[in-house]
């Protein structure tokens, strides 16, 4: 029988299930506009898609995590998705191993693209608000995240969960506060929506591309953090109410940006823009809250694939880190939109197709489950 169901651990999972999921993409700005902005008024019905997988896959990922806390079934993170039986030589078996497997490397890649998109976030800040180079600013970061990871953090001062939810706020104050200040601009901003970067050619596809490049990298954390809930039902609430602030934020964030477009089109990081015409001192607090949550989101990333490669506190694992980090500071000078538009789109296809295999795998447990009865 399940424990009862904690509204205080709900909270909790639902402010930690957004923090993961927000990075310097969605904090700057440029996921949104590229994903959703760009397409006008179909972005919201988009962003409404994506805030719907975002439950639907958030809550199956964090009550798997539950179900399995106290068995050994899983060798590899996504195993419970891709084996469809769970002995034998069966043919599905042997594939289904092989994509757990793939899977699993995937995404210390992944994560390391992230890492890049990051640190060049990082650079596109320092550069738009305190007109530092493009290359100072990146080297900052990269500096910082070198260290950290020299040092063999697997996970920063928790406070991770904290800037995901100071970030949700300030995203919908402006978003709301730009609205209210030019609500005229959401009828006269066509050309401006047209020459923005789009991540698909369709805006459903993007909603759906949004959600997937998500989910997919953060399986280890989401089922991780189901394991520590006290119920299913709690796991899968805490993922469903973070799916929910999500999306509002992004959606109230979209508004904003469509009522601006002309200006915030061009833009690296548009939601400084907006975040100054709320107040100078806004913007200043909120550009290092982006640069705080690009840190305490970098430095772990890196570190995963570090220790993918080679066992943390080796000669080879620090010969790694130096050598990737100086890839990532190179990396991390290409053009920021450019980075975003590029890398998590074809991410998301990935995604997509990981996405299809959880529901493969809901759609045979419930007809285990029928058979069963």
């Amino acid at each position: 029988m399940e424990s009862k169901v904690s509204k205080l651990n709900v909270l909790k999972f639902a402010c930690a299930f957004t923090a993961f999921m927000i990075g310097s993409g969605f904090a700057s700005g440029q996921e949104i506009m590229q994903f959703f902005t760009g397409f006008g008024n179909l972005g919201i019905i988009g962003a409404v898609i994506s805030m719907i997988l975002f439950a639907w896959s958030g809550a199956a990922l964090m009550a798997r995590g539950y179900e399995i806390k106290d068995t050994k079934e899983l060798d590899h993170p996504f195993d419970h998705w891709f084996i469809f039986k769970e002995k034998g030589n069966d043919v599905l078996y042997s594939i289904g191993k092989c994509l757990s497997v793939f899977f699993e490397y995937f995404i210390p890649f992944f994560l390391f693209l992230v890492v890049v998109i990051m640190v060049s976030g990082a650079g596109a800040t320092f550069n738009q608000y305190f007109e530092l180079p493009v290359q100072t600013g990146c080297l900052i970061m990269a500096l910082f995240v070198l260290i950290s990871v020299l040092f063999g953090l697997k996970r920063l001062i928790d406070i991770i969960g904290i800037l995901g939810s100071l970030t949700i706020v300030f995203t919908v104050i402006i978003g709301l506060y730009a609205l209210m200040k030019n609500p005229g601009g959401l009828e006269n901003n066509g050309s401006a929506i047209a020459e923005i970067p789009k991540a698909a050619d369709v805006w459903w596809i993007s909603g759906i591309l949004y959600v997937a490049y998500n989910v997919t990298g953060s399986v280890p954390f989401l089922t991780s953090m189901g394991a520590t809930a006290n119920s299913r039902e709690e796991a899968k609430w805490g993922a469903i109410i973070g799916s929910v602030l999500l999306m509002i934020s992004g959606i109230m964030l979209l508004i904003g940006q469509l009522a601006y477009a002309n200006e915030v089109g061009k833009l690296e990081v548009p939601n400084l823009f907006l975040a100054n015409l709320v107040a100078p001192v806004f913007g200043f607090v909120f550009s290092l809250i982006l640069l705080s949550e690009i840190y305490s989101s970098a430095a772990p990333m890196l570190w995963v694939t570090c220790s993918k490669l080679a066992k943390e506190g080796s000669v080879a694992n620090r010969i790694i880190i130096v050598t990737l980090t100086v890839v990532v500071y190179f990396g991390g000078q290409l053009p920021f939109g450019m980075l975003i538009g590029t890398i998590y789109p074809y991410m998301g296809y990935i995604g997509a197709f990981f996405l299809v295999c959880i529901l493969i795998r809901q759609l045979l447990n419930m007809k285990v489950k029928q058979l069963s009865k």
